[in-house]
């Protein structure tokens, strides 16, 4: 499948048309990343919008100490760059391909100055995908500097429907934006305690009254 047909494709699936059309098409590239490639690196000039189509990518920042602190994870039809472009600023964090499947399709700044510019609808798509962002984002560190592990992960059992299926529990320490070994302690008090299940790749719960009650601690 050529390139035009593939961002044609992504733009119906996802109903981007009244902000792209296919005079536009020719305004993108595509480049596909491997897992753990990085894309854009923090403190880099930003210059273009990127548009996830498959796989994903992982937020990090990065420590003087050398220490990776997860911040978020966008999937398709996430964006990224969208703060910076509005806000005007360098990347503000390490954007890490995290699927050996990540295509991503971009546009420059330019182009959208010189071609879309009077595109009211798509102002608006990049205000409310960077305001979305950033309350995740600062939801996560709060989360992350205000409350105990037993607290946010009870509160991501209720969120998913008190089921968590992952890959590996380092994957979703780095999600949960703890670490591995924290993770697991907590872990084995809630199974040891009858309050979840954890089988190879997922956290049941048990008593979901008990979860409730940690998570309305948060």
């Amino acid at each position: 499948m050529k390139n035009t047909q593939i961002i044609e494709k992504f733009i119906d699936t996802y109903k981007l048309n009244n902000l792209f059309s296919k005079e536009n098409i020719n305004l993108f590239n595509l480049k596909k990343y491997s897992k753990g490639e990085n894309i854009v690196n923090a403190k880099d000039e930003v210059k273009r919008i990127y548009f996830i189509m498959s796989g994903g990518v992982d937020i990090h920042s990065f420590l003087a100490s050398g220490r990776s602190i997860f911040i978020n994870k966008l999937s398709p039809p996430e964006i990224f760059g969208d703060v910076e472009y509005l806000g005007e600023t360098p990347m503000l964090f390490d954007v890490i391909s995290n699927s050996n499947n990540t295509l991503i399709m971009s546009i420059s700044f330019k182009a959208i100055e010189t071609h879309l510019k009077n595109n009211s609808q798509l102002w608006r798509f990049l205000g409310v995908a960077s305001t979305r962002k950033l309350l995740k984002t600062n939801s996560a560190i709060l989360l992350k500097e205000g409350f105990n592990l037993k607290n946010i992960l009870a509160l991501h059992l209720v969120k998913n429907d008190y089921l968590i299926n992952f890959n590996s529990l380092n994957e979703l320490s780095k999600e949960l934006n703890v670490s591995y070994r924290n993770l697991t302690r907590i872990i084995k008090f809630f199974t040891d305690s009858g309050i979840i299940k954890k089988d190879r790749k997922s956290i049941i719960t048990l008593d979901k009254n008990v979860i409730i009650k940690y998570a309305k601690e948060i």
